[in-house]
């Protein structure tokens, strides 16, 4: 397990459904976690840009409705809070959130 330290949550979306875009059925599901992150300034011999505030950035998170409806009722949106990766098990090498807790606790 690892962490993401200090992290201000702005949403967390959760959804299942068929499509049907392309003539043929097809089910889906999703879980992601929005936030922000500091921007950084992007500086090589080629590009030199600068930047200054905020980042958004999305993360895959464990599709569990359990976990959706805790950050739901419980996470301080935001607030700085720490997000609980675990690795994606259908994708060993990718991680996704598996839960938060409060800065400071």
């Amino acid at each position: 397990m690892s962490t993401l330290k200090n992290i201000t949550l702005l949403s967390v979306k959760f959804g299942s459904g068929t499509s049907n875009k392309s003539g043929q059925p097809k089910p889906y599901k999703f879980a992601n976690v929005t936030y922000l992150k500091a921007a950084k300034d992007f500086i090589n011999d080629q590009h030199n840009i600068q930047m200054a505030g905020f980042e958004v950035q999305e993360v895959n998170m464990a599709f569990d409705i359990g976990l959706f409806n805790e950050f739901k009722a419980n996470c301080p949106f935001l607030q700085p809070i720490n997000l609980m990766l675990d690795a994606d098990p259908e994708n060993p090498a990718r991680n996704i959130v598996s839960g938060f807790e409060a800065v400071g606790k």
